[in-house]
């Protein structure tokens, strides 16, 4: 078995100065592949990145939460994803609306004629059991990508929320598991630095990795901020 490894930024779409910064963090860094948001304000910009950039990977970023939906005004629980994984738990009304947003977010997605290498979550809720469960239903017979896991590594010792991931990482292994295991991720990098990625931390990890598919999470944004600085130093530095 091969090494893979995926520089991802998630999020495009979302508004221009995020798009743009995306688009730096691809041309000038060591950024592969970038999580399309549908239904965004920054959404037909996007497509002129993407259009412009043909060697940048794109995938499906599904969002239920803390974003502007498809189907109606606004979330029903907010920007807070955990509140959206309670409803999904007791609603009806809730997991309806889900499965109106999976179609009309797919849908989207499939009018853009943009190839979908892949696909994941805003706030990783595609690892919700009734997201995953009804994402692969939708989408399993028209798409081939890969999928994200769910297995968390970190950077640093006893990260804050440490026993969290290792708790979803213990259960998505058995929502993700109607995904073959070839196609989802092995390892997962990058949530104890949300926006503060380190250039020297990843440089330090990617010798040590072993055979398999390894992503690494960024979230670029305007400014030159921390994760558009990593992706550009690990260009001079290790690719």
């Amino acid at each position: 078995m091969d090494k893979t490894i995926v520089f991802t930024a998630d999020d495009l779409g979302l508004d221009e100065p995020t798009n743009l910064a995306i688009e730096r963090a691809h041309r000038e860094g060591v950024l592969t592949a970038a999580s399309l948001m549908l239904g965004q304000p920054g959404g037909a910009h996007a497509l002129e990145i993407i259009r412009r950039n043909p060697k940048l990977q794109i995938g499906w970023h599904f969002h239920a939460c803390d974003s502007r939906p498809l189907t109606r005004a606004r979330w029903p629980w907010g920007k807070s994803p955990a509140l959206a994984g309670i409803a999904l738990a007791v609603s009806p009304a809730a997991r309806a609306l889900i499965r109106r947003e999976l179609a009309a977010q797919w849908n989207a997605f499939m009018a853009t004629d943009v190839p979908c290498r892949f696909i994941n979550g805003h706030h990783h809720l595609h690892i919700h059991p009734f997201i995953a469960r009804e994402m692969h239903r939708l989408i399993s017979g028209s798409f081939t990508g890969w999928v994200r896991g769910f297995e968390v590594n970190f950077f640093g010792a006893n990260p804050r929320g440490s026993l969290t991931y290792r708790m979803l990482r213990r259960w998505s292994r058995r929502w993700l598991k109607i995904w073959p295991a070839d196609r989802r991720t092995g390892s997962l990098w990058g949530l104890d630095r949300t926006f503060r990625m380190n250039a020297d931390e990843v440089a330090q990890v990617l010798p040590t990795l072993p055979e398999g598919f390894h992503e690494f999470i960024f979230h670029p944004r305007a400014g030159n901020d921390a994760d558009q600085k990593a992706l550009l130093e690990l260009k001079r530095r290790v690719i």
